[in-house]
Formats: structure tokens, sequence, C-alpha cells
């Protein structure tokens, strides 16, 4: 997921829990999608549809794994739709599509 935040670590749990929820909402906005279909793009000049999907997903289980038991239900949606956007352009990479928002 990229977020593009650059913030000292979070003191308190309601603290990390903000910026958690900032950061799974800055990544369902179009421009983040837009940054990350980028950085696909980039990667596929060395790696086959295969191997970019599978790093697709591997990224989306890494993520949404690291999302706090304490996440709250609205940061937990936007993990979701930034994890289904992900998992579709991972589908669509597999069968030949261009990496588009």
């Amino acid at each position: 997921m990229n977020t593009e935040i650059t913030l000292a670590a979070p003191s308190t749990p309601a603290q990390r829990l903000a910026l958690q929820a900032a950061s799974a909402l800055r990544a369902i906005t179009d421009e983040a999608k837009q940054r990350n279909s980028e950085q696909l793009i980039a990667l596929s000049e060395s790696a086959t549809e295969g191997q970019q999907a599978e790093h697709i997903r591997a990224v989306v289980a890494v993520t949404i794994g690291q999302l706090s038991a304490d996440a709250s239900d609205v940061t937990r949606e936007h993990a979701r739709q930034w994890g289904q956007w992900a998992l579709d352009v991972a589908d669509g990479v597999e069968r030949g599509q261009p990496a588009e928002v």
C-alpha cells in the first residue's frame, strides 16, 4: 500500500489507530491507485504477468495481515476496498490486461 506518510511513530494506541485509519483511507484514493499502477508498470519491465500477480497478492496479504486487531470498522472497510481493487488488478494482469486504475 502506497501511503506516502511520514510522521513520528505514534505513542498511544489511539494515535496508532488514527494513523492506520488515515493510511487506509488514503490508499483508496484515485491518486494512490494511480501511483500503485505506475509502480506495477515499472515492475512489469522485469517480471512476467504471473510474477506480477503473485507480488500483488502477497502485498495484499501482508498489508491486511498488518491491520491492528483493534482497527475500526471504517479502517477495515477501507483496507478491504483497497485489497479488492489490488486483487482485481492482479487478476487482470494475469490475464494480460494492463495495470490501470
